[in-house]
């Protein structure tokens, strides 16, 4: 009888526990390669306090409150950082985001510009005055239902009111690339969304900041500079043109981050559109590029300093707000393998 017992349980632990010893390996085998996979197919941000595989899925990041994109201009990487005559913006870089390998897409001005708000320079090579027929951020905004505004300072200068003229005073439009997209020139709606710079204020006031703004500071407070024979006037004078840049900067920012519209997951970059024209350095579907410029990240739910050594580029920064609403892409922002989302300096999701 004995023997019977224990035969019948020798029979048993052969019947029930070999298939399970043989089938459980390969089970967690298979599950945890599948999950290597995921996380693995992109690489992770280095040089990051959030230097994690995760970090790098377009998929993961989501739930921007408010977006505020401020265009800089002209000068490159080396030439800003540690400037004397620029120590709020040297500053921000010790105490926010910072990407250090960051590249515009093009010479002169205005590609970059059309890159930003559309995933490519639309074939402009020059800042000649363009009219151009390509889908846009704005499109993208508005099929998500997501508000948007642009504030171009000095755009009303001067008592003007055609928002298609190519300069107004200290304006530019080569740097005030909505207007130049032929969906927005035909909408008056949409054109009433293009206002003066002096807008913002009230909008940050009265708490009616859309879900997007972008502000783009006139000629003498972008570091672009005017052309003048008066060797200390601060719109051409390379010390003052950085340090009124510097301030303009640091005003705004301050307004921002102390309006209501600064909650949530908000976030405010500060891009240069390009280098020195013999700079033509570039990444991520756009080499050569515009050269090596300063992009600084100030996100509300990460107040810790941190930087990001990920090469990127305005295609990248674009990228970073259409994954950011889930907006889809447009053009080379499509190019995952070479254009990352600057997912590592934003924040986390809010």
């Amino acid at each position: 009888m004995r023997s019977r017992s224990r035969f019948f349980i020798a029979f048993i632990t052969v019947v029930v526990l070999l298939p399970i010893l043989f089938i459980v390996p390969r089970f967690v085998q298979a599950h945890t390669a599948g999950t290597t996979q995921i996380n693995t197919s992109r690489a992770p941000f280095k040089g990051s306090p959030l230097n994690s595989p995760h970090r790098t899925s377009r998929t993961l990041l989501h739930g921007f409150q408010h977006v505020f994109v401020i265009v800089m201009e002209n000068n490159s990487y080396s030439s800003i950082i540690g400037n004397a005559n620029a120590p709020w913006i040297t500053s921000v870089a010790k105490t926010y985001g910072i990407a250090t390998r960051y590249y515009g897409v093009a010479h002169p001005s205005q590609p970059n510009y059309l890159a930003l708000t559309s995933g490519s320079t639309q074939g402009v090579a020059s800042d000649a005055t363009v009219t151009v027929r390509a889908t846009n951020l704005v499109d993208q905004l508005e099929v998500h239902g997501k508000s948007w505004k642009a504030y171009m300072q000095s755009l009303s200068s001067r008592g003007n009111t055609n928002k298609l003229a190519p300069f107004v005073g200290d304006y530019a439009r080569k740097h005030n690339p909505f207007v130049s997209y032929a969906d927005i020139q035909s909408n008056p709606t949409r054109m009433a969304r293009i206002v003066d710079f002096s807008q913002l204020a009230t909008d940050l006031r009265s708490d009616t900041v859309p879900d997007f703004a972008w502000i783009t500071p006139d000629l003498c407070h972008d570091m672009h500079g005017i052309a003048s024979s008066r060797p200390n006037d601060p719109c051409s004078n390379p010390r003052l043109l950085v340090a009124q840049g510097d301030t303009f900067l640091r005003t705004t920012v301050d307004e921002i981050m102390h309006s209501r519209a600064w909650s949530g997951n908000s976030v405010i970059f500060i891009a240069w559109d390009e280098s020195d024209f013999n700079d033509h350095s570039g990444c991520c579907n756009a080499n050569p590029g515009g050269g090596h410029v300063l992009t600084l990240v100030i996100s509300r739910n990460e107040r810790t300093p941190r930087s990001s050594n990920v090469l990127y580029n305005h295609y990248s920064l674009l990228a970073t707000i259409e994954n950011g609403w889930g907006l889809g892409c447009l053009n080379k922002t499509c190019g995952i393998a070479r254009v990352q989302s600057m997912n590592a300096l934003v924040g986390s999701p809010g």
